[in-house]
């Protein structure tokens, strides 16, 4: 996510502030020289932070493209429906959040190159757009060069990213970081909800059991490497402005962080600590797999 893209939670943030320490000086000389030093501290502090998420949190792209580098089989029974698009454009919030789970569908679809989905999902993230407000994200001018491009995986993954930079870039400008902080939760619960049931998922009777979770290994490694993005989404819609929707989605996300903070670093200290004797198995993703699923169907119901 591009760095202008919170810049009105930088001025939110920052505008509190000042207000806070010219209340609590209440003007003059050296306390004014204070609270300028005090200001410019919090606005780099912001300015870090902001880094922070934009580096670890996944482009809608980015997970389906790691579960397609490791071998695993396309199914198509992971991606959200189509039928309910027109459900979700009676209300902003589920439109912004099913087209963040929309956008990742895309990636999906688009690294196992089902071309003729990827441009049917491309055209509901279109129309959900035009719910939300931000109609020119997805215009009849990228969904032209997302079809001219249908051939290449890597300028279909641009194509879709660019479209969500745009998006969000858009909705920063208009006052409604809330609705594009919904639309990365939705692209983050759907990656890590395909990444979860393409483990479960996983034919028992395919392989030997050594050599399936061998297979399985990395797959449940992307899971793992989940955590960090998932508390900068946290941390992020934790700073906007309060609605039942976000904080909704902030009671979700703390679930799944609990899971994280219990058995999942339990298993990444094993990882870490293992001699050989300790294999990974999809067991040890069966709390947030249901989890995950569950979240999912809030924002897809």
């Amino acid at each position: 996510m591009n760095s202008k893209n919170y810049n009105y939670l930088t001025s939110l943030t920052l505008l509190v502030a000042m207000s806070v320490m010219l209340f609590s000086c209440g003007g003059g000389g050296k306390k004014d020289e204070s609270a300028s030093s005090e200001f410019s501290e919090a606005q780099q502090q912001v300015a870090e932070d902001i880094d922070k998420v934009i580096h670890d949190l996944p482009p809608p792209s980015e997970i389906p493209f790691l579960l397609q580098a490791t071998g695993s089989e396309f199914n198509p029974e992971l991606i959200s429906s189509l039928d309910g698009v027109e459900a979700y454009k009676t209300s902003i919030d589920k439109a912004a959040m099913n087209l963040g789970i929309y956008a990742t569908d895309v990636g999906y679809l688009a690294s196992y190159e089902q071309v003729q989905d990827a441009l049917k999902y491309m055209e509901a993230c279109q129309s959900l757009a035009e719910t939300v407000g931000i109609a020119s994200s997805f215009d009849l001018d990228l969904l032209s060069r997302f079809e001219e491009n249908l051939g290449n995986r890597d300028s279909l993954a641009n194509l879709l990213n660019d479209a969500l930079i745009v998006a969000e870039s858009r909705l920063e400008s208009d006052d409604r970081l809330n609705s594009a902080a919904l639309v990365l939760a939705g692209s983050f619960v759907e990656g890590l909800y395909i990444s979860t049931m393409v483990v479960e998922t996983y034919p028992e009777d395919l392989l030997p059991e050594e050599s399936r979770n061998l297979i399985l290994e990395p797959l449940i490694k992307i899971v793992l490497d989940q955590k960090q993005p998932l508390l900068d989404l946290i941390e992020l819609m934790g700073d906007l402005p309060e609605d039942d929707m976000i904080n909704t989605m902030i009671g979700e996300l703390n679930v799944l962080k609990r899971i994280y903070d219990d058995e999942l670093d339990i298993v990444g200290d094993k990882i870490k600590n293992n001699n050989g004797d300790f294999v990974l198995t999809k067991d040890e993703l069966t709390t947030i797999t249901y989890d995950v699923k569950r979240i999912r169907g809030v924002i897809t119901e």
